[in-house]
């Protein structure tokens, strides 16, 4: 093929793409450039800081928190209750988590997995979640946004689970 015919032919190709190709790194609640596994990876250096146990990723969670952070882009809210009142644990149980105990992070606005398991860890609460020897499965999920102004993204959700 001729060199001039090389540009024509990407274009043509380009748009003859459908838009599901791109999805992966434009929708609400999946991973954006891997943050949300490095997000569990500075989750468990803690608790190995900690002598605690590492995370377990549970996909009923991740399709939990990606259901989550869906519900806070189309409502436009960052909020551990939604605003039709669901609680985090109502996430989970829609996806069939059979659990004891769950526990919500959420974050917005810190653009690296270790920036924000760090603001995690000087969050009381937050903490809790983090250290809890409770807690041995998570679902992460990443938005590349923010559901609502002033905050820039990433936004973040991680359910933790007990079984």
């Amino acid at each position: 093929m001729p060199i001039q015919r090389v540009p024509a032919f990407l274009l043509a190709v380009a748009l003859a793409t459908p838009l599901s190709a791109f999805r992966e790194t434009r929708s609400p609640g999946r991973t954006v450039n891997g943050m949300a596994a490095a997000v569990v990876a500075a989750m468990n250096a803690e608790r190995a800081e900690n002598g605690l146990q590492p995370l377990r990723i549970n996909d009923e969670l991740s399709l939990a928190a990606s259901d989550r952070i869906s519900d806070m882009f189309r409502k436009h809210y960052f909020s551990h209750v939604s605003p039709d009142g669901l609680q985090p644990w109502s996430w989970a149980e829609r996806r069939g988590y059979d659990y004891r105990r769950i526990g919500e992070n959420l974050a917005v606005g810190y653009p690296a997995a270790a920036e924000i398991v760090d603001g995690w860890m000087h969050s009381p609460e937050h903490r809790a979640n983090v250290l809890s020897r409770a807690f041995d499965e998570v679902g992460v999920a990443v938005a590349p946004g923010s559901p609502t102004r002033p905050f820039r993204g990433p936004t973040v959700v991680a359910l933790y689970g007990e079984r």
